[in-house]
């Protein structure tokens, strides 16, 4: 059985998981400023929009995160079943393709069913850790980290990029699309170093 535990501290679990990739950055103490500043509105960013995820996607998700906790197939198998929308072996059939399975939809229903039940049983320490069940005020979630933990670090290289962009333009520095905001950044340290050197020589 799954255990009816909630993460409480989502946010701290996020930045946590943030805070390991700040090698990557060149300002860490830039990075963890934005990360603790933007945590709060990243996370609601998420929960508004997996909110609005259709009932499939929720009874999915359902059955990932419960399933990852029974002890054997017969135990996922069951909980299968009691999902309403997936009594029919046409959902069954989506179902096992959104979690990457080729199954024969000539198959009978059980046939499908306990491919999908050993699927989930075989990856159940993966999908233990990408989901955790969230509650905030009456509301249950089953939320991925990961997904938001990539989020907060795409809203912090877009922001970076968009500084740098902004300093490139007051120096007249040529940028392109494509230019990442490390890229523009070495533009931005290299047009000053040739700036210096030309005001040493004259």
């Amino acid at each position: 059985m799954e255990p009816r535990s909630y993460k409480g501290d989502l946010k701290g679990m996020i930045l946590d998981m943030a805070h390991k990739e700040l090698e990557n950055y060149v300002s860490q103490k830039g990075a963890q400023k934005y990360f603790e500043g933007n945590i709060d509105k990243v996370i609601d960013d998420y929960i508004n929009r997996i909110s609005k995820d259709t009932s499939v996607k929720k009874a999915y998700l359902k059955v990932l995160k419960s399933g990852a906790y029974q002890d054997n197939t017969i135990a996922i198998s069951k909980l299968i079943r009691s999902q309403e929308l997936l009594k029919s072996k046409g959902e069954l059939v989506k179902f096992a393709n959104y979690l990457g399975m080729q199954v024969n939809s000539r198959s009978s229903y059980s046939q499908i069913l306990k491919k999908v039940s050993r699927h989930i049983y075989n990856n159940k320490n993966s999908y233990s850790k990408r989901y955790v069940l969230y509650k905030r005020g009456s509301q249950e979630y089953i939320v991925e980290p990961e997904t938001i933990k990539g989020n907060l670090l795409e809203s912090y290289k877009s922001k970076t990029r968009k500084d740098m962009k902004s300093i490139a333009g007051l120096l007249d520095i040529d940028v392109v699309d494509e230019d990442s905001a490390e890229e523009i950044r070495k533009k931005v340290i290299n047009y000053i170093i040739k700036e210096k050197v030309a005001k040493k020589n004259h």
